[in-house]
């Protein structure tokens, strides 16, 4: 994989993730087995961040990216985006994220990223990592 690749890759994780339609299988297919991802201090697993995208998707209506900046190369990238989501029970929520993304084999095995509440309930600071008692 060249660094001409990772950024159309970290484009494509955040189509799949944000789209309802992509089965939570593909979407997993994204990473490897052994992926870990830190969000402000927190520590996901690959089930975690699987259980995190169906609580995402199981509470959020729309949700849009907007890349500011991708920095890649061959096996690793990092990114600063904002995220700006419409709940499912009303009301919006606007976050920052500042991103170090590492690459194994073309897929992803660890995020490191720290959010930024910009706008929103102070209830969602933990969106980046929230995973429902019993997600779908």
């Amino acid at each position: 994989m060249t660094n001409i690749h990772t950024p159309q890759l970290l484009q494509d994780l955040f189509a799949a993730l944000t789209n309802p339609s992509v089965s939570l299988d593909v979407l997993a297919g994204f990473f490897t087995d052994d992926y870990i991802q830190i969000v402000d201090g927190k520590t996901l697993d690959l089930k975690g961040f699987i259980d995190h995208a169906a609580t995402l998707r199981s509470t959020l209506d729309t949700v849009d990216v907007e890349f500011e900046n991708i920095i890649a190369s061959d096996k690793t990238l990092a990114d600063i985006h904002t995220v700006t989501a419409r709940k499912k029970t009303g009301g919006t929520v606007k976050i920052k994220v500042i991103a170090f993304y590492t690459l194994r084999d073309g897929k992803f095995a660890r995020i490191e990223e720290l959010t930024h509440l910009i706008s929103g309930s102070t209830d969602d600071r933990d969106i980046g990592s929230r995973i429902a008692p019993n997600p779908a």
